[in-house]
């Protein structure tokens, strides 16, 4: 009796199992982002800042998983764990640039949700994430952790958050394009720091999805 008992508990699991796996969607991206920073104060006794004043452009690489795992009508929900790191040979807070001028390094986490449509192969997704910054894109250009003219620039940490708007085009059944990712949000500064409280952000990504073959 407890061995059929068992084997009926197991085929129960089993069941369970593959329709779960059925369900959910499990993916890697990696991505080539632009991100902007803006609104951050100009330290220049002219106000001539080597990225427009106030603002600066940075470029790197990010990438991410995500875990859909709950359908709504045509819409997929899931969460979305994401990070990167960006910069830039411009300044936002002085003249002053170079090679490795402005640097920062993000993690975010935040829910996601992809909306089936009538064409097969595109996959329109929005999300809202937030985290945290490391960057010293606020700090006035000459400021280090020693003190010291040319030492290591001085970071500040931020909690950021950011919505994102994008679309995947599926190539291959394990494989899309992430055709296009648009990203708005602020990041604010917490602990010690003597530059801007705050920055606004505007990201564009492009890139590719690996992911668990569809139905």
């Amino acid at each position: 009796m407890d061995m059929r008992f068992s084997k009926v508990w197991a085929v129960v699991l089993l069941w369970l199992g593959c329709g779960l796996a059925a369900q959910a969607q499990l993916g890697a991206y990696g991505l080539f982002s632009a991100t902007g920073l803006s609104g951050i104060q100009c330290y220049d006794a002219q106000g001539k800042c080597s990225s427009s004043g106030g603002k600066v452009n940075l470029t790197g690489l990010s990438g991410g998983l995500y875990y859909d795992f709950k359908n709504i009508g045509p819409v997929r929900l899931g969460v979305d764990f994401r990070g990167g790191a960006g910069h830039s040979n411009k300044s936002a807070t002085s003249s002053a640039g170079g090679n490795g001028a402005t640097g920062q390094q993000d993690f975010l986490a935040g829910v996601r949700g992809s909306i089936r449509t009538p064409i097969s192969w595109l996959r329109p997704y929005a999300q809202v994430s937030a985290g945290w910054v490391h960057s010293d894109a606020t700090e006035p250009f000459g400021t280090t952790t020693t003190g010291v003219v040319g030492g290591p620039r001085l970071f500040d940490n931020f909690v950021a958050y950011e919505g994102f708007v994008g679309a995947d085009i599926n190539v291959l059944p394990m494989l899309d394009l992430r055709a296009i990712e648009l990203g708005i949000g602020n990041m604010n500064r917490f602990g010690t720091g003597s530059g801007s409280s705050s920055a606004g952000i505007k990201s564009i990504g492009i890139g590719v999805v690996l992911h668990m073959p569809s139905k």
